[in-house]
């Protein structure tokens, strides 16, 4: 029903209500002449673009033909409407039965791509294709500053009259940051060093050291009192895919980087369609996963766009607004460095909101910008998550032909919210207001969701959490689930199954269980631990 026509009859009926409380009994037997949608029926019977999907892995890309064919068959039974394809990382712990694993974007895997277009085409599922392969992507091919960048903070508090020595070595083993997923072949430079009282009150202040990196050895004598000693490190290659299937795995992309992300983006489109064609009316949409990419914030002309926009060189004070930061990116440590005086300190923030802003525009400039377009031109829609740090947050979404969001449900729901974990007692992250208010306001009607990734304990869910996540879902803005996920299981695959793990930001299993869909069938989703 449209929502005008909504509005219209459910007025309406409300007037009738009234009236019928205050006219006459004669008045109340007349009947009410406007049409009723069979609600029921749509209920009942939905059109494809309004079932839900599931998140298909394709476990370590383990698959074959005959396997595909009957998964297909039994999500079109139990009432899916469509499916992503999203290879991904085999599990550890996990009999692969001895089946080969195919390399991403190899021919064989085209192949396996294109029959499984075609059998989920004959069924009528909708399909959409992953970018890559597990979060964020990347690739074993990526090279120097195709691979994502990050520059991050090392401090030695040190009280003088003393003479002190440091190697780059220590500064980088201090600031390498504690990664999800760290890259074994990242790489460190040393972009300053500075020697700064330990309340820091003017810039002047500063005693400039990078003169002596060249010669690997930083020395300095201390003048009396408390100082703090600042490396500014570079690391190429900070992180690698999370869960990335052969193929797709290796350091992730640098979504800074413009020329980059096309080569990334085109390479992956010319080689499916080069063996079998264009992929418009195929493929629903190409989709990106969560871009946790763990405090990457650096790329090689940075320090140039941050001066054209901004108007002013910021290298001078970045070192002041860093903070230590670990997993995820999230800053466990706010006050390692310097205390700053009140003018330095409100001037410092300022330079911090201007490099953010600088990141986001960025982001939003090469990465999405270079996505959607790519999108475009292969006439095919754009899926992403468009949101998490270093991104506007309505913008990120605007430029998704379907947003979308995520859902977790953490065990103490109905409980007194948590101060200290953000999570216990909610169904739903606040970026879903983001997501759903963005596609609102550019007029967009679909808002999708990585649904139930986190639902409770393993083992632990019911049907009553599950639905209790999903209409919080609905109430914040979603309006077509994409539930988290269906494993590509063969039959005598011994218990657990093939489960996988997508939790964001961590390792650990996905356990496979049984949740009765519409039709009377039964599909064994995943629900992470």
């Amino acid at each position: 029903m449209k929502r005008r026509a909504f509005l219209w009859q459910g007025s309406l009926l409300t007037t009738g209500f009234t009236l019928m409380k205050i006219l006459p009994v004669q008045a109340k037997k007349l009947p009410l002449n406007f049409p009723e949608p069979d609600l029921y029926r749509l209920f009942k019977d939905p059109a494809t673009v309004h079932r839900p999907f599931v998140r298909w892995w394709w476990n370590g890309d383990k698959v074959e033909k005959t396997e595909l064919a009957r998964e297909l068959r039994l999500m079109k039974e139990a009432g899916i409407g469509g499916v992503e394809i999203n290879p991904i990382k085999f599990p550890t712990r996990t009999d692969d039965l001895g089946k080969p694993a195919i390399q991403w974007l190899s021919p064989e895997w085209v192949e396996l791509l294109q029959f499984t277009l075609k059998e989920a085409a004959a069924l009528g599922l909708t399909c959409d294709l992953i970018v890559g392969s597990g979060w964020p992507f990347g690739a074993e091919y990526l090279q120097g500053e195709e691979r994502s960048q990050v520059v991050v903070i090392a401090t030695h508090k040190l009280e003088g009259p003393l003479y002190y020595e440091v190697s780059p070595f220590d500064l980088f083993k201090e600031s390498d940051p504690a990664v999800t997923s760290p890259f074994a072949g990242r790489t460190m430079e040393l972009l300053s060093v500075q020697l700064v009282p330990a309340l820091l009150e003017r810039m002047d202040q500063v005693i400039d050291l990078s003169s002596q990196i060249p010669g690997g050895e930083i020395k300095v004598n201390v003048p009396a009192g408390k100082h703090v000693l600042y490396g500014l490190v570079k690391v190429n290659g900070s992180m690698e895919v999370i869960n990335g299937a052969p193929g797709a795995n290796g350091p992730v992309l640098n979504h800074y980087n413009e020329a980059a992300v096309k080569k990334y983006l085109h390479r992956m489109s010319d080689t499916i369609q080069q063996q079998i064609g264009p992929l418009a009316g195929h493929v629903r949409s190409f989709f990106t996963d969560s871009m946790e990419l763990e405090g990457a914030n650096w790329c090689a002309d940075m320090m140039s766009e941050f001066f054209q926009r901004r108007g002013y060189d910021p290298m001078p004070y970045l070192p002041f607004t860093m903070f230590k930061t670990g997993g995820m990116g999230n800053i466990y440590d706010f006050d390692y460095g310097a205390e700053f005086g009140p003018e330095l300190k409100d001037k410092i923030e300022r330079v911090r909101y201007d490099f953010d802003l600088t990141k986001s525009e960025l982001i939003r400039e090469r990465f999405i910008r270079s996505f959607t377009d790519w999108c475009k031109e292969n006439k095919i829609q754009s899926r992403a998550q468009a949101y998490g740090r270093g991104y506007f947050p309505l913008e990120g979404s605007f430029d998704i032909d379907l947003p979308e969001c995520e859902t977790w449900i953490k065990y103490g729901l109905g409980k007194e919210m948590s101060e200290t974990d953000y999570r216990i007692g909610r169904a739903y992250t606040m970026i879903n207001k983001y997501v759903s208010s963005a596609a609102h306001l550019k007029g967009k009607r679909h808002i999708s969701c990585e649904e139930l990734t986190n639902t409770d304990m393993v083992f632990n869910d019911t049907l009553e959490i599950l639905k209790v996540a999903g209409d919080q879902s609905a109430i914040s803005g979603v309006t077509h689930p994409v539930f988290h996920g269906f494993n590509y299981t063969p039959p005598d695959a011994p218990f657990p199954a093939c489960s996988v793990c997508a939790t964001v930001g961590c390792e650990g299993f996905v356990r496979s269980r049984t949740v009765t869909m519409s039709a009377g069938a039964s599909v064994p989703l995943a629900s992470s631990s």
